[in-house]
């Protein structure tokens, strides 16, 4: 791996913070760049932004290469002894000299992260130990995939673990998740305190009078938005509640007080940071869902709540919405447009004659925090009205926002309001063509808890998705491939638009069959669409089956609090479901896995360069495929 990454991640952080903070939380008008709205393109010819082109280019080019290498030298150091990779899988990880003389083959690996609160986050936290090539004391032959990755994708609890990861420019996982030795120092947005979980994220006092100024401290980090004349909804004090936890700038000591806690981090200035300007991170997506206009005018319309799955808020066929470094939009037909990130709480010129309105721009809308908030909102799911306002926990931060802040446009309180940036875009189909504001909400909420769509867009071009699934599916919190069928449901509406692999129909099947228990591949025989491998939290780990212990992972979304034991422990557990690598086939755990690993991530690569499948990867495909009947 090229040394510039070490050096990036011992860089200060205080070198970061003038080019990520904007210093306050209220966007700031500026004057409109020529072309506010880039169009995606029609369907089936969509295309990236020229930045994230450039992006991918020169991580391909630069450091993927080393990447890879170092990858293949974990995996051929945990091979079974008298055990050897097939010959094209060294091939496609580290070409040979004289192949370098051509832009190499690599594998394209975009890694999702799921929903599902705290339970998500950690158990991406686990996981992603098990891959991250810099956890040197427990050597998996998996070390190393996480810096091999081109896109890394999250929403709601993933989306917190995404967010912070990215803006803390890429430390390890512990170094994320855990206070530092030096925690006593004043909080500051140089620094990440920690997930400081052992605070619960809603309410954080020990006493009402201690919650009672913790929410009067939230609601009055918001006035400057206010006053810049843009909506406060719950979403904004939920971005501040979860800004102490996934943003830098906060401590255990400071918690509860009024104070920066991460404002003025945008989520477009964490293209500054040193690691991403160096191209050592993967590209980083958050999902979030729209709340169609027809649900809001009427949410008891059975022609609206029809497309609900149940146990969820919004239709399926509403648009998702991505925010990257440099774009924010959605791929679906309906819109199929992108604003620049930077610009977002902008909205572009629209109507004709006597009622058009000028474009009017702003920078500083997009707070990190606010972006993880979005994402995670879920508070559009219980209907916030002032019937059941006391029985919420957001409740008395509704009542205070409502209360210090009057007068506001007519937006729903219980979602995140932006301005509209596609307003008048293809009215026939975008059924909030014509709203000033559009209500962005959790990004799951549509059924689709596991972020894959970003990465099934054609013009990614993935080849391999890593699927890490968390939500609480069953009534035991753990997971049942639920978001996976969803996903494959709705690409199915779209045809060729976002390709993905069959799927078992029934959750049923998942559970009986052991999808959800072992790692899966899916999509072995569809070289057309990308491989997707799927790690769920779907039970506890084989070693804690064999012998008869109750799971640790299967935390209930509603829990706010986890204390550092055990967050540790929950960690280990899915490390160890992420390790363990019981086939369909295979009665030894992890004997093979790393290897059937390596397996799946080339084998997109394999099938371009018509190598036929062999030698143990045969073995692998055998034992890790799902085999197509329910």
């Amino acid at each position: 791996m090229p040394t510039f990454p070490m050096f990036i991640r011992n860089l200060s952080l205080a070198l970061l913070i003038p080019l990520l903070a904007f210093a306050q939380n209220a966007p700031v008008k500026v004057a409109c760049p020529k072309n506010l709205i880039r169009s995606a393109g029609p369907a089936v010819h969509q295309s990236i932004s020229a930045e994230e082109a450039a992006y991918i280019s020169s991580r391909t080019e630069k450091v993927l290469p080393g990447a890879w290498k170092e990858y293949l030298g974990s995996v051929e150091a945990a091979l079974p002894h008298g055990a050897a990779l097939p010959a094209y899988v060294s091939e496609i990880l580290a070409p040979r000299q004289s192949r370098q003389l051509r832009q190499p083959d690599l594998p394209k690996l975009g890694i999702a992260l799921s929903g599902g609160g705290l339970r998500a986050a950690y158990f991406a936290a686990g996981v992603l130990t098990s891959l991250d090539g810099r956890n040197k004391t427990h050597p998996t032959g998996t070390n190393g995939v996480l810096q091999a990755a081109t896109y890394l994708a999250g929403l709601s609890g993933g989306g917190w673990f995404t967010t912070a990861l990215i803006q803390a420019n890429f430390p390890t996982i512990p170094e994320l998740v855990f206070p530092a030795a030096d925690s006593n120092l004043p909080a500051s947005n140089s620094r990440l305190g920690g997930f400081l979980t052992g605070v619960d994220l809603v309410l954080p006092g020990g006493t009402t009078g201690d919650n009672t100024g913790y929410f009067e401290a939230i609601v009055a980090e918001l006035a400057e938005k206010h006053a810049a004349g843009f909506p406060v909804t719950i979403t904004d004090a939920w971005s501040r509640e979860i800004a102490r936890h996934f943003v830098n700038g906060t401590t255990a000591a400071n918690i509860l007080q009024e104070g920066v806690h991460g404002t003025g981090i945008l989520f477009s200035g964490i293209q500054n940071v040193p690691s991403i300007k160096a191209h050592a991170q993967p590209f980083p997506i958050i999902l979030a869902n729209a709340v169609p206009p027809a649900l809001t005018a009427n949410p008891n319309d059975p022609n609206v709540t029809a497309d609900i799955i149940p146990g969820n808020s919004v239709p399926v066929g509403t648009e998702i919405w991505e925010i990257n470094l440099f774009e924010t939009g959605s791929w679906d037909p309906a819109i199929g447009s992108f604003i620049p990130t930077r610009l977002l709480g902008s909205t572009p010129a629209s109507g004709s004659g006597r009622s058009v309105q000028a474009a009017k721009c702003v920078v500083g809308f997009d707070q990190a925090s606010y972006i993880a908030g979005i994402s995670s909102n879920v508070w559009n799911g219980l209907n916030l009205t002032t019937d059941l306002l006391s029985f919420t926990p957001e409740g008395p931060v509704l009542e205070l926002i409502q209360a210090e802040f009057p007068g506001q446009p007519p937006v729903r309180m219980d979602s995140a309001a932006i301005p509209n940036p596609f307003k008048g875009i293809n009215p026939k189909a975008f059924t909030a063509s014509n709203e000033s504001f559009v209500a962005l909400v959790d990004g799951g909420s549509n059924g689709e808890v596991c972020p894959l769509q970003p990465l099934i867009v054609r013009a990614r071009g993935v080849d391999t998705i890593f699927a890490i699934d968390a939500p609480a599916d069953r009534t035991d919190s753990f997971t049942n491939g639920t978001d996976l069928i969803n996903t494959a449901s709705r690409a199915a509406r779209f045809g060729g638009l976002y390709p993905f692999p069959k799927v078992p129909s029934s959750p049923d099947t998942f559970v009986n069959q052991g999808l959800t228990s072992r790692p899966t591949f899916f999509g072995c025989d569809e070289p057309e669409v990308p491989l997707v491998i799927y790690v769920a939290n779907g039970a506890p780990s084989a070693q804690r089956r064999a012998l008869g212990l109750p799971g640790i992972t299967n935390i209930p979304t509603a829990v706010n609090t986890y204390s550092p034991e055990l967050a540790q422990s929950f960690m280990d557990e899915s490390f160890a479901i992420a390790t363990q690598g019981l086939g369909n086939n295979s009665t030894d755990p992890g004997a093979q896995w790393s290897t059937c690993l390596a397996c799946a991530l080339v084998d997109r690569t394999r099938s371009r360069q018509r190598i036929p499948r062999e030698g143990l990867c045969s073995t692998c495909f055998k034992n890790f495929c799902w085999n197509g009947k329910e």
